[in-house]
């Protein structure tokens, strides 16, 4: 989840470009903030992970507040223009499972439909107002909004109060998750780890931590191992000064291609004169852990010498832009990325969608790309 952020429409970004074998666009939307309404209940935005439900065809939210903590059902028409409509908020609720301090800090960031009919998210990790830390953690969840349980990833992320000393950084933790074909989860952090460097800034990408979590016959849900990842530098564009808070470019979702073959979706939110829109630069990179360490054995990263996971651009989501309506002018805060239906050519096809964070100077933007 990005923090609140403004500026006014940007100037032609340079380095936008078209990849040859890239994702191609099939349709879009955009709503302004308040326009996608659900009854008397919570306003629906906040869209920060989605999943397709395999068991009603419908395509459910992760919603990234937790008053009440919720996923978010909802149809989509698909075509050169899509369709939103909300359907119902699902509330939840501790099970047997459960314990009290999942429940207390679940605020969720991402969502995979699972076997059966549940489903696992993510929660990133953060300390509140009174410096009470709240770990990240996938967790379970039912159909009907029960949570079953929770798996946190190694001891070396957790996370210290004020985020001194190491650890995953406050609001800056597993903000991705993917299922493969091989029935693993994988996430990922959006920032580093403290003690594995720098977050990203402008001229280096932040190195984080993919984490692989395996279903065991006798001791559940494990963490297993983990790869290191390179994110891209934070975008300088003309007339948007600084990153907002919490804004520098992040892993905000991800996408199983295959066993070791994922699509990772990376975005920034940039600060312009207050009262206007943000600028999100947003970026579709696909990579493979084939070959690259594991790192899961070493407490720190910094300064090591790492074999990465290798990754190539997709889509600079800068190219669409001249293409949509005026509303998509600074682009949108994607954060959940899911598998859409077959395309018009029967092609695989994913699904894009933004957190508005609930704010008036932002949107739930939605994106359906076709893969080559």
């Amino acid at each position: 989840m990005l923090a609140a952020c403004s500026s006014r429409a940007p100037r032609p970004v340079p380095e936008a470009r078209a990849v040859d074998g890239g994702l191609r666009l099939l349709g879009a939307a955009a709503y302004p903030a308040g326009t996608l309404t659900l009854g008397d209940g919570p306003r629906f935005g906040g869209v920060s992970g989605l999943a397709r439900d395999p068991l009603s065809g419908q395509w459910v939210g992760a919603i990234d507040e937790n008053e009440p903590q919720r996923l978010a059902w909802m149809d989509v028409a698909f075509g050169a223009t899509l369709t939103v409509t909300p359907l119902r908020f699902t509330v939840l609720h501790a099970g047997p499972g459960a314990s009290a301090e999942t429940m207390a800090g679940l605020e969720l960031e991402s969502l995979v439909a699972m076997p059966g009919g549940g489903f696992a998210a993510t929660t990133e990790g953060y300390h509140d107002a009174t410096d009470i830390v709240h770990q990240a953690e996938v967790v379970f969840v039912e159909r009907d909004g029960t949570v079953t349980g929770a798996v946190r990833p190694h001891a070396h992320f957790a996370m210290t109060a004020g985020d001194r000393g190491h650890g995953v950084r406050h609001n800056l933790g597993l903000e991705s998750l993917t299922r493969t074909p091989d029935g693993r989860l994988i996430s990922g952090l959006e920032q580093p780890l403290i003690q594995d460097g720098s977050m990203s800034n402008t001229t280096r990408g932040g190195l984080v931590r993919l984490i692989e979590f395996v279903a065991r016959r006798s001791a559940g849900w494990t963490p297993g191992r983990e790869w290191a990842y390179q994110l891209e530098p934070t975008a300088v564009v003309r007339g948007f000064s600084s990153p907002c808070q919490d804004g520098e470019n992040g892993l905000s979702d991800m996408l199983a291609l295959g066993d070791e073959r994922w699509l990772m979706l990376e975005r920034a939110c940039l600060l312009g004169p207050p009262g206007t829109p943000a600028y999100n630069p947003v970026k579709i990179f696909e990579v493979s852990s084939r070959g690259a360490e594991d790192v899961s054995r070493l407490p720190a990263l910094a300064g090591r010498s790492l074999r990465l996971v290798k990754k190539r651009l997709v889509l600079d989501v800068d190219t669409l832009l001249p293409r949509l309506p005026p509303l998509w002018a600074t682009g949108s805060n994607f954060e959940a990325l899911a598998f859409g239906p077959p395309g018009p050519l029967g092609e695989r096809t994913i699904l894009l969608m933004s957190d508005d964070n609930l704010r008036p100077t932002q949107t739930t933007a939605v994106l359906w790309l076709a893969l080559p």
